[in-house]
């Protein structure tokens, strides 16, 4: 039998897979290789939004939910938002304490008096008035603060709350001492505000957001984000060139990102 076998592989009688399965198992396939990342992807990757749900969509959820109740936001502009709670600060503290007693006679009989006494000194300083941070672009909130609007918040400046809350504890004499800013501006807040957003530009295209309920402190939302607004047909323009014509990418404005973010934060509710 096997000379019969070795005859007809010989004179090539027999299939090919016949004898593909006598001689030995198919070699796996290979996945296709993947294509190496080049340091425009890398850039197309971080300038990607990240945003994939319509602007309409995230606004009309929001106006019926907080939006119709037209809440009023603060907003600091890369200003932070610590647990600093006065302006005054302490390295260093006195205590002073004493006991003392006094005996004498009086025509009705003796009369005996104790006292105590604990008194405490500590000496404060107090930082300069420092100069505000600079806040992003005026387009930038420009963009920002109309996003906001059309859902619904009302948004409150800082600075006119706290001088509008610092006029109010005003008699009319002017005789107090410079407030505590610290202190009148959480105040103003707990006064004017219903949310406090947090904005930072970490850096030229990564901003965080915060946003906190003034009531109890609770944190609605955190947000990290370039503020690259979705691509849409309309954004891709064919511009006529000495070549023929074109496909460009329409550029982003720095209001753009910021009804972007804006978008972004509403979107968390």
């Amino acid at each position: 039998m096997r000379r019969i076998l070795i005859a007809l592989l010989t004179t090539g009688l027999l299939p090919l897979n016949v004898q593909a399965a006598n001689d030995h198992a198919a070699a796996p396939m290979k996945a296709s290789p993947q294509k190496p990342l080049t340091e425009d992807d890398l850039r197309n990757e971080a300038n990607a939004s990240q945003r994939t749900e319509s602007a309409e969509a995230i606004v009309q959820r929001f106006r019926n939910g907080k939006g119709s109740e037209n809440p009023r936001m603060a907003i600091f502009w890369n200003r932070a938002f610590n647990d600093q709670v006065s302006d005054w600060a302490s390295q260093r503290r006195v205590v002073v304490s004493g006991q003392g007693s006094l005996k004498g006679e009086i025509p009705d009989g003796d009369v005996s008096l104790e006292g105590q006494s604990k008194a405490a000194a500590q000496v404060e300083t107090r930082s300069g008035r420092r100069s505000a941070p600079l806040a992003p672009a005026f387009d930038l909130q420009s963009g920002f603060v109309s996003q906001l609007t059309r859902a619904g918040v009302t948004v409150v400046d800082r600075d006119a709350i706290m001088r509008i809350t610092d006029n109010a504890l005003e008699n009319g004499e002017f005789s107090r001492l410079s407030p505590d800013q610290a202190r009148l501006e959480m105040r103003a807040l707990a006064q004017h505000a219903d949310y406090l957003m947090v904005l930072s530009q970490v850096s030229g295209n990564e901003f965080n957001i915060r946003i906190l309920d003034v009531r109890d402190g609770s944190v609605q939302a955190m947000v990290s984000s370039n503020g690259v607004p979705p691509q849409t047909d309309e954004d891709r323009r064919w511009i006529a060139t000495d070549g023929g014509f074109e496909k460009r990418e329409q550029q982003v404005s720095l209001r753009d990102v910021g009804q972007e973010l804006a978008l972004q934060a509403l979107a968390t509710y």
